[in-house]
């Protein structure tokens, strides 16, 4: 593959030389841009990792009574997931039908909530918009990932959420199992 042959990359005669007098005498310009997206991506993963593990290892002990806000447009989910968090032991559940609906309900609470489920398909205001948000206030609940559609796209956004400093517990598709949600909060079941 040429460089040239990527399109949106703009690129300059004097970048052209920049990169061209970084190479090995045996390396090619393609090679060189793969290698350097490479290692990118493999410092944004240690570094995810390390902030994972930190925050792993800052995880709170809950004693007060547990908060959670859910975060999705489904009217049957905000149910079904409100019975379970309650079954569960949960004493505050909260609902918002869209991100920026879900960073009013936040901006209004006493305190931040321990636990946010996030939808990740949303109109208006999605999960992905929504992460970005509480990553810029570094909210430091746990952050659990829903989705009904595609498990690449709900990969990808809990990579992106970990990299941005947020701690993900797990990311699910559509419908999350009651076991599965007590797992992740450290509920039992």
């Amino acid at each position: 593959m040429q460089l040239s042959s990527l399109p949106a990359i703009p690129i300059t005669a004097a970048l052209r030389a920049d990169i061209e007098s970084l190479l090995d005498s045996q390396e090619t310009l393609s090679e060189f841009v793969l290698t350097a997206v490479l290692e990118s991506l493999e410092r944004r993963r240690h570094a995810a990792a390390m902030r994972a593990e930190a925050a792993t290892q800052q995880q709170v002990a809950y004693t007060g009574p547990l908060r959670v806000l859910v975060v999705d447009d489904d009217d049957f989910s905000h149910t079904v997931l409100r019975e379970m968090l309650l079954s569960l032991g949960v004493a505050e559940v909260h609902t918002a039908r869209d991100g920026s609906t879900g960073a009013e309900v936040l901006a209004k609470m006493p305190a931040p909530p321990e636990f946010l489920i996030c939808d990740m398909i949303m109109p208006h205001t999605d999960g992905i918009d929504f992460l970005g948000h509480l990553a810029k206030m570094q909210y430091r609940g746990g952050v659990i990932l829903l989705s009904g559609g595609d498990s690449l796209m709900l990969s990808i956004a809990a990579e992106v959420a970990v990299s941005d400093g947020l701690r993900v517990l797990g990311s699910f598709s559509k419908p999350l199992q009651r076991a599965d949600l007590a797992d992740v909060m450290g509920l039992e079941h």
